[in-house]
Formats: C-alpha cells, sequence, structure tokens
C-alpha cells in the first residue's frame, strides 16, 4: 500500500481510515506543504509517524520534536 495514493483530493490537511480496532483507529493523515493541524488535544495515544517531508510536533508542555 502506499499511503501517498490514498489522498487524491488537493486540500490542506486530509485524512483516511485505514482501518478500526477495538481500541483505537489507524488514520492516514496527509498534511499539504506549509500548513498545519489546527490546535487540538488527543484522548488517546497517538504515534506521528512522517513518511514524506518535514514535520514538527509540539507537545503542550512546551516541547517540540522535528
Amino acid at each position: 500500500m502506499n499511503l501517498k495514493n490514498l489522498h487524491t483530493e488537493n486540500k490542506a490537511v486530509a485524512t483516511q481510515l485505514l482501518f478500526e480496532l477495538t481500541q483505537g483507529k489507524v488514520v492516514s493523515l496527509q498534511i499539504a506543504k506549509n500548513e498545519q493541524l489546527k490546535e487540538h488535544v488527543t484522548t488517546i495515544p497517538a504515534l506521528l509517524l512522517c513518511v514524506s517531508g518535514d514535520a514538527t510536533y509540539n507537545e503542550e508542555t512546551g516541547e517540540k520534536y522535528i
């Protein structure tokens, strides 16, 4: 499966559900270059895996990961 082929719309942020589990789901998230997600809080643990390009993740503690 090529994750890039899942997103056919030209949007700033696009999601595609890959599969759902009993304790959560796996979602492919595409963020266009120079775009960002709105600030949000998730109630479940999340894993960010950057497949292509660069990403910056800011923890609510102020810690920044590139």
